[in-house]
């Protein structure tokens, strides 16, 4: 009983030491204690692709073999699911690296926090070296100095968190929302012409013309404009109605 190893230890802790060994661990390791703030940003919002990434080929193959969804709609899905994830990707890569910019960086900081940097913040950390052992010692140039520091720390943390923001909220929730739909329809169209070709057979012919509405939405747009052309029913009045 006492040589039992606890499946904690197979599932976790070997993995995490056989990794950890690795070029590419060891090369992580140096760079988070230099505190190389754009790697360690990079490693967030790589983590962030690679998990949409791996998401955008499962919903596509899933897509592609779900038997619930109607054959004529399974590559709109499919393809809708495709340009998701790739617009996900390659949003978020661009917003990464346009807010980290140190220059982007440089004039959003010091928007929102120049001038509290600059007065409040500074007279109160001078308040608090003044009652700290050899206060005397520390001159203007030394304080001015280390004052520099802690205010390009609080940027560096400011970065880091700007561009979480901007990749994995701006990049992916907001924007991809108003690209992928119209995009869908190409990603179809090529789709389908690839499978035609593969089986054979004529090329298909006008693949969803409304690009603005998914396969439910077509369906009810269909139904609507029928129904707006039908003629009012005529109602006939009773006898009893004229006879009164």
């Amino acid at each position: 009983m006492g040589n039992k190893v606890s499946p904690l230890t197979n599932l976790l802790y070997r993995p995490i030491a056989w990794f950890s060994d690795k070029k590419l661990a060891q090369n992580a390791g140096k760079q988070v204690y230099a505190n190389n703030r754009r790697y360690i940003d990079g490693l967030g919002v790589g983590s962030i692709i690679a998990k949409d990434g791996l998401g955008c080929v499962l919903y596509v193959n899933q897509s592609l073999n779900n038997k619930e969804i109607p054959d004529d709609k399974r590559n709109f899905v499919a393809s809708l699911d495709l340009t998701n994830g790739l617009l996900m990707i390659a949003l978020q890569l661009a917003m990464f690296f346009t807010v980290s910019h140190k220059v982007c960086q440089t004039k959003m900081f010091d928007k929102f926090f120049g001038k509290l940097f600059d007065r409040p913040i500074k007279k109160a950390y001078q308040a608090i070296i003044k009652n700290q052992p050899g206060a005397p010692e520390v001159g203007d140039i030394k304080f001015t100095r280390e004052f520099k520091k802690i205010r390009e720390n609080v940027k560096d943390a400011f970065g880091g968190l700007t561009s979480l923001i901007a990749a994995s909220i701006v990049g992916k929730r907001v924007l991809v929302p108003f690209i992928a739909t119209p995009l869908a329809d190409k990603v179809e169209k090529k789709m389908n012409e690839r499978a035609a070709k593969k089986s054979g057979q004529p090329l298909p012919q006008n693949i969803n013309k409304d690009n603005n509405a998914t396969p439910t939405m077509k369906g009810a747009t269909k139904v609507d404009v029928v129904a707006t052309n039908l003629e009012p029913a005529k109602v006939t009045k009773p006898s009893w109605f004229e006879a009164n």
